[in-house]
């Protein structure tokens, strides 16, 4: 009999110290959890609202550009030249395209009332409808109104971004003056920018976790001990 109550403490220690890691590591993975996905949520929500705030602002700033610049030369256009025969209007479209600074980076297109690019300053669009939305609006819309297109360019499935303003003559919209310009630099200074943040909040993670793994082993793990010692004791 004595054997067999000896043998069943024993078995019972066995238990209580096979357990005990156990119930140690579940206390670290409660720590973890209650300390460091706050964090992560936190940094996550931080990040996006980030990486949607600069997009926002780098698109925002890149279309007022674009809508200033096509006000300001459509504005020339209607007050001196859209009054004055197609032949004029014509001649100082050409020569509006062939003086365009920034043809490297923005594409200047005239468009005729069919939707169709006479002038532009890629030779290699003349001709062509782009058929995007903005050109529709500007030419049924009228007024002294930018009309701004964001999306897939229909002819060549690139990403751009395009405003058109209204050619008027007569108090009749003839023409519309379109700028566009791709968003493939836009985009990739978007990501390398997005990409920084996405690295600090890494970083940041990180020494969360290491500061929680330390306090774990200096101070968690000791309390666990002593109270698990002290359950034993009672």
């Amino acid at each position: 009999d004595r054997a067999d109550v000896r043998g069943s403490e024993t078995v019972a220690q066995r238990k209580r110290i096979r357990w005990r890691p156990l119930r140690l590591r579940g206390l670290q993975h409660r720590w973890l959890f209650n300390t460091v996905m706050p964090v992560f949520l936190v940094l996550a929500l931080v990040a996006v609202l980030v990486s949607v705030g600069i997009s926002s602002y780098f698109y925002g700033s890149m279309q007022k550009g674009l809508e200033s610049r096509a006000q300001a030369m459509a504005n020339s256009f209607n007050d001196y030249f859209m009054d004055s025969g197609y032949n004029t209007y014509y001649q100082m479209a050409v020569r509006a395209a062939e003086s365009f600074e920034d043809k490297n980076r923005i594409e200047m297109q005239f468009i005729s009332s069919s939707g169709r690019i006479q002038v532009s300053t890629s030779g290699l669009t003349a001709g062509t409808a782009p058929g995007t939305p903005d050109i529709s609006q500007a030419q049924e819309g009228g007024g002294q109104q930018a009309y701004p297109f964001q999306g897939m360019d229909p002819q060549t499935g690139e990403q751009i971004m395009a405003v058109s303003y209204p050619l008027v003559s007569h108090d009749r919209v003839v023409g519309v003056l379109r700028l566009v310009t791709s968003l493939r630099l836009v985009d990739r200074q978007i990501v390398l920018v997005v990409f920084i943040i996405m690295a600090v909040g890494v970083i940041c993670m990180a020494l969360v976790l290491i500061s929680s793994l330390l306090f774990i082993n200096n101070v968690v793990e000791p309390v666990a001990v002593v109270t698990d010692a002290a359950k034993r004791i009672s």
